[in-house]
């Protein structure tokens, strides 16, 4: 066998080279490691009718009514809450015990694409620890209800949730998770 042969037979293509994997795990786990924190839920500032964008972010997932939430492309707000809601319907009135309560919220895509919601990405938690979804009862009757759509990019949507909680309960923690893929909740104390 001549040198020539030799030359062409230890020459392996680019992709069975060992250096050439370890090469593409790096870049990998940069571009994976990378791409993690930009899920984090950040408070972007208060509804306050003050201009939020150039207040500093901090990451956490427990936040308050009046906080201006930034999550993957979203900004939610839970603007007011009304407790002893009167559904004005004499047919439909809370167990006894309980009390309806309306979440008024905020949704605004800031992304490029097109973003969903549902009024069953939102539950009530109560000082039991008893974690509610919404009162289909009210949610699918009352006007200006949330219900599910999309949001075109710069889209805004303002609309009521409505939950039954034991009346006078003054730990009420209203939970958001915003994709059926992630664990992620955002927790609101009402």
């Amino acid at each position: 066998m001549s040198e020539k042969d030799a030359k062409k037979s230890d020459k392996k293509p680019i992709f069975k080279k060992w250096w050439f994997w370890v090469i593409i795990i790096v870049v990998l786990v940069a571009i994976g490691g990378g791409a993690s924190n930009k899920n984090e839920p950040t408070k972007v500032g208060e509804n306050s009718g003050s201009n939020v964008s150039n207040q500093e972010a901090e990451e956490k997932t427990d936040f308050a009514v009046g906080d201006v939430i930034s999550y993957e492309g979203r900004e939610v707000t839970v603007v007011s809450v009304e407790r002893n809601y009167n559904s004005n319907n004499e047919f439909y009135q809370p167990e006894s015990g309980k009390e309806f309560v309306k979440v008024s919220i905020k949704i605004e895509n800031k992304s490029s694409e097109k973003l969903s919601y549902n009024s069953y990405d939102w539950e009530l938690q109560d000082s039991d620890g008893d974690i509610q979804s919404i009162d289909a009862g009210l949610q699918f009757t009352v006007d200006g209800a949330l219900n599910s759509g999309d949001l075109a990019p710069s889209g805004k949507k303002s609309a009521d949730l409505y939950f039954q909680v034991p009346k006078d309960d003054a730990n009420l923690m209203l939970h958001y998770k915003a994709s059926f893929w992630q664990d992620k909740t955002l927790n609101i104390k009402l």
